[in-house]
């Protein structure tokens, strides 16, 4: 495993990661349109035959589940680990219910706007389930659409050889969704934004997936509303006068483990730590019951960044915009990291946690992307409404300076449209409409 001098290789290892994510892109952008095009072409029977293809079904399952079929898999959760799922829907909900918005109103004389909000309609949470099954991130998703008023929350999720996760049911009959597809990949994605026969066409599409789910979502852009572009994981420790190289080692591949794209970044201005983390992760790969993905990530993209000039190492950090920073040994940086998408501080708050009982949420932007879109929110799944109403005061104090921008943009009727307001002001003054 390789250590980068920062200060003498800073362009060559942003160089390594922005080549890294846009081949991924480019290689895996080329199947997912080919995907999209056999769901177009031949709608259901097209996913079916993907979903044999991708999830190894041996014969042909309706896509939908039945609520009987959603009831027995969550049956098959025993009574101790549907607490675990309860206490984790709890602590989600206590972080994310004071995120509601309010109805906010700006009164200027002769002017009043009133800004609500309107929650989404029809959502649809997608839920990994191929080499690891996610519940937890159905609740991330699931619960601050509730919160926020969403009524029809559609799930889909994989299902090798047809079958889904219990665990995933078990969350589905906590949150009281009924409506559960057993379609996964990049043809979930598209089935479900364009509505393909008795696939619902949704109104947005939430919920972390791999690199063909992302970027079958960026397809979908303008279709229908996204979350984020949260594709593998990706954390990054900054550890500066540090100590635990074994906790933090345990930390890097916590997020190692979730597929062979995740990435991590150790940042440290002791070489020698460095060092004994390495010997860490080197000893726990080798005893983790997910080796083989570990391997692949420590092969490709594992980055050991050793650093003096600590101003240098912040902007790096916030060029990478991870998914996740852990500040080990100086949390003062905090305030100075950017763009990731959750900061956690000091050796007690690991990573792992955070996924699932912090209660903040685990749906966050990947890839960059964190430079410039959030995480997950009750927000996400409210668009926001403005109502406004001018008087006549307000129209003759700036109706002459909006003829004159009209001019300006050569858009002569939206002069017209104001100048005629003006002339008929004893007309409309003596109109009363219901309010």
């Amino acid at each position: 495993m390789k250590i980068y001098q920062l200060e003498s290789e800073k362009e060559k290892l942003l160089s390594i990661l922005n080549g890294l994510r846009s081949v991924r892109r480019r290689k895996i952008r080329q199947e997912v349109l080919r995907i999209k095009q056999k769901v177009e072409k031949e709608r259901q029977k097209g996913i079916i035959e993907l979903c044999k293809k991708f999830d190894g079904w041996e014969k042909e399952h309706p896509l939908k589940l039945t609520r009987t079929e959603i009831k027995r898999g969550a049956e098959k959760v025993s009574k101790e680990d549907m607490k675990v799922l309860e206490a984790m829907v709890e602590r989600v909900i206590a972080c994310h219910r004071p995120q509601r918005s309010v109805k906010r109103v700006i009164k200027e004389r002769g002017l009043r706007i009133e800004e609500d909000y309107v929650p989404v309609e029809r959502l649809l949470v997608y839920s990994p389930g191929g080499k690891a099954s996610y519940p937890s991130s159905l609740i991330m998703a699931a619960v601050p659409a509730k919160i926020a008023g969403v009524k029809e929350i559609y799930v889909t999720t994989p299902a090798p050889n047809g079958n889904v996760n219990p665990y995933i049911l078990g969350c589905a009959k906590i949150l009281d969704i009924e409506e559960v597809y057993r379609i996964g990949g990049a043809q979930a994605i598209f089935a479900f934004a364009l509505g393909i026969d008795t696939i619902p066409k949704v109104d947005m599409i939430v919920g972390p997936g791999n690199a063909y789910v992302e970027e079958a979502k960026k397809e979908c852009f303008g279709i229908v509303g996204l979350d984020t572009i949260a594709g593998p994981s990706e954390l990054l420790v900054f550890a500066e006068n540090p100590e635990f190289p074994d906790l933090v080692a345990l930390d890097l591949l916590s997020q190692a483990e979730h597929d062979e794209m995740a990435l991590f970044w150790l940042f440290s201005n002791s070489k020698e730590y460095i060092l004994k983390v390495i010997d860490y992760v080197t000893l726990f790969a080798e005893q983790s019951q997910r080796k083989k993905i570990i391997e692949q990530v420590l092969k490709r993209n594992a980055f050991f960044v050793h650093y003096k000039d600590e101003k240098m190492a912040v902007e790096t950090v916030n060029s990478i915009a991870p998914e996740h920073v852990q500040i080990i040994g100086n949390e003062n940086l905090k305030d100075r990291i950017l763009y990731a998408g959750v900061i956690y501080l000091g050796i007690t708050t690991p990573t792992a946690l955070g996924d699932y009982f912090i209660g903040t949420n685990h749906i966050l932007p990947t890839g960059g992307a964190g430079r410039f879109v959030g995480g997950l929110s009750v927000e996400t799944f409210r668009r926001k409404r403005v109502k406004v109403f001018t008087t006549m005061e307000f129209l003759k104090k700036y109706g002459q300076h909006a003829e004159r921008m009209a001019e300006l943009e050569g858009l002569f009727v939206h002069k017209e449209a104001i100048k005629a307001r003006k002339e008929k002001k004893d007309e409309i003054e003596g109109w009363v409409p219901k309010r």
